[in-house]
């Protein structure tokens, strides 16, 4: 059984997904798991793989969706791309990709796309 936090994430992940397949976007996969972190979404832009990183706060007491996304959360973010990767005889250095994140508020509605959030 999931846990409350757990199905409020696949929510927002879901709506991202819908809200990024409005843009364009073709989905490819979600919540892939791996020691080091854990891939949110992977869509295609054209023939560039996306991997989303989708966030949510209630609130901004301890920062906002986007600020939560630390140092250390990216170099998991990247870890976890590279890996995914790899299964595909590909790597960041060769592989068409980048690294979005969706960001939303307390609502569902309150939803920021920022491409190519990893420069």
């Amino acid at each position: 059984m999931f846990s409350a936090k757990r199905q409020q994430g696949a929510r927002f992940e879901q709506q991202a997904r819908l809200f990024l397949e409005s843009q364009g976007l073709r989905f490819v996969a979600a919540n892939q798991q791996f020691k080091c972190g854990e891939l949110d979404l992977i869509m295609l832009d054209g023939e560039t793989i996306v991997f989303v990183e989708v966030r949510q706060r209630k609130n901004d007491h301890f920062g906002s969706a986007i600020e939560s996304v630390d140092w250390q959360k990216q170099q998991k973010w990247l870890d976890a791309a590279n890996l995914w990767l790899m299964q595909r005889e590909q790597s960041l250095e060769d592989a068409n990709c980048r690294f979005d994140l969706v960001a939303f508020g307390r609502r569902v509605e309150d939803i920021e796309w920022l491409p190519n959030f990893l420069e």
